[in-house]
């Protein structure tokens, strides 16, 4: 209980900041909306009255053409690598604010190209620069705020940045429902126009915040960090201020020290090349599991499959998620991460396969068929949103190494641009009735990668749950074996978990820390 109360005052006193970065995670809000919106868009007559074609066969009279299809989901993800590379470029001389501001301007631009050009030409180059604005807020978000998060509640504050994905999703569905009816050009317009509330709010919001503190003691302002930790938690104690900076600039100077002389080509060398073909594997994974795909083609695959009332069903799906999206931090810390991951992967893979199964049974869209697509997308939401998303995005940052760390995660993050390119690219092949028209029985594809995601967790994904950076670095050197790392003892945690004569060896105490560890050590390397 004593607990309990000391976080809750903890957490009391540190509102301002939750308050700002709550805010400050509207950026990913917007990704989530267009993601969601734009999902909506291919199923609706209205846009595809301009955009698409007349299709008789097709249950809403109209369809959309393959090679557009492929273009609105994929140019997104070229802009986000796009952005990827400029960040990369000049992460060091560009402010956070200024980051920002960058993908809001993009973000105006690229929504009055598609509201003003209703033309290919302007729908594309408006995807492709939303693509490019999101490529810029959604890391400068999470960067914000976990430059601006005291360390205790760093890992819940980042973690708002996955439920606003999810919640702006399920408005940009929302708006799509209830704008529909409208018809006409008016019926796909109004959610477009509504996605300019983030970026206008965000730019207001801007002008009275200040950078992060980390920012400022890059530059060598101390003065404006302490300023800017006053403005953002309503810290007043000169001297916690004076020692939260010196905190942050020890912090800063040892990760230049760390970083100097290290080259690209260290992270395929020694004990790194295997936890960089981890991350990277984390990375590719988080797109085999098929959230992709649902993500972007869900209410067309609901369409073609004849579900009724497509938008609400999938707006219930992505409410339904949002439980699992707020279960995933308790559950990540009771089972950990390999166990969760495994699970979670052959339960996906077990929905995809169901999806496909019973379309291949039924022989095509029926009332059954139809109940049974819905009832597997959604525990599927629910599934990964607890599970697959959480964890893998996790495993993604803390298994490179702390002196490659950013070269690591940044490389990787470029892989899973690729691969979201990819997927997002030729997904319409697949399930689009103009071309292969497999529809739901797209599952077996995605049946399969999420079997081989679960596979290679068991094999070689290890436990990092309860590790220090610092242990994981000892236990990658030591080249422990995946399935023996949450078992490994080291020295460095003996020291502090087994004081003296708490160790037993037989009938009696050893006294002498020094051989306790050893004993220790000996006994966990013959499991």
């Amino acid at each position: 209980m004593a607990a309990l109360a000391g976080n809750k005052r903890r957490i009391l006193a540190e509102r301002r900041v939750i308050a700002i970065c709550f805010l400050i995670a509207l950026g990913q809000f917007q990704y989530g909306y267009d993601s969601a919106a734009v999902a909506g868009f291919q199923s609706m007559p209205g846009f595809l009255e301009v955009y698409g074609y007349v299709d008789p066969t097709n249950p809403i009279g109209f369809n959309i053409r393959t090679d557009v299809q492929r273009l609105i989901q994929s140019l997104m993800n070229v802009g986000g690598f796009l952005a990827a590379v400029a960040i990369y470029a000049a992460h060091t001389r560009v402010s956070r604010r200024a980051g920002l501001w960058a993908g809001c301007a993009f973000g105006f631009l690229s929504i009055s190209l598609q509201l003003g050009l209703r033309s290919l030409a302007g729908l594309y180059a408006g995807r492709l620069l939303l693509g490019v604005s999101n490529g810029f807020l959604v890391p400068y978000c999470v960067t914000y705020m976990t430059e601006s998060a005291p360390s205790l509640l760093r890992g819940p504050i980042v973690g708002m940045s996955t439920f606003q994905t999810s919640l702006g999703a399920l408005f940009g569905l929302l708006v799509d429902n209830y704008s529909q009816p409208y018809g006409g050009t008016a019926s796909w317009m109004i959610p477009l126009g509504v996605m300019y509330v983030v970026p206008a709010f965000l730019s207001v919001l801007l002008l009275f915040l200040p950078d992060t503190p980390r920012f400022y003691v890059t530059q060598g302002r101390e003065e404006a960090a302490m300023r800017a930790i006053r403005r953002l938690r309503g810290i007043r104690d000169e001297a916690r201020l004076r020692a939260e900076v010196e905190d942050i600039r020890s912090a800063y100077l040892m990760e230049q020290e760390i970083h100097a002389g290290v080259h690209l080509s260290d992270m395929f060398k020694g004990p790194d090349l295997r936890r960089t073909l981890l991350s990277y594997g984390a990375n590719i994974a988080g797109i085999a599991t098929g959230v992709t795909f649902m993500a972007g083609f869900s209410v067309y695959l609901f369409v073609q499959a004849r579900v009724g009332s497509p938008f609400a069903w999938v707006m219930i799906s992505l409410a339904i998620a949002l439980t699992g999206n707020m279960l995933a931090f308790p559950a990540m810390r009771y089972f950990g991460r390999r166990e969760l991951l495994v699970v979670t992967s052959l339960l996906s893979s077990a929905m995809m396969f169901g999806m496909a199964i019973v379309y291949t049974v039924s022989g095509g869209a029926s009332p059954g068929a139809s109940k049974a697509l819905v009832a597997l997308s959604i525990v599927y939401t629910w599934v990964y949103g607890i599970g697959q998303g959480p964890v893998l995005w996790a495993l993604g940052t803390e298994i490179p190494s702390q002196r490659l760390r950013s070269q690591t995660v940044g490389t990787a993050s470029g892989l899973n641009f690729v691969a979201a390119w990819l997927v997002s690219f030729f997904t319409p092949y697949f399930i689009n009735p103009d071309q292969l028209g497999w529809g739901p029985k797209y599952g077996y594809i995605w049946g399969g990668s999420n079997l081989v995601v679960g596979l290679w967790t068991f094999f070689f994904v290890p436990e990092t749950k309860g590790r220090s950076l610092e242990q994981l670095d000892e236990l990658f050197e030591k080249g422990v074996a995946a399935r023996k790392f949450s078992s490994f003892v080291l020295e460095r945690q003996l020291v502090d978990d087994h004081p003296v004569g708490s160790v037993r060896e037989g009938n009696g105490e050893i006294k002498d820390q020094e051989a306790a560890v050893v004993h220790l050590v000996e006994k966990s390397e013959k499991k």
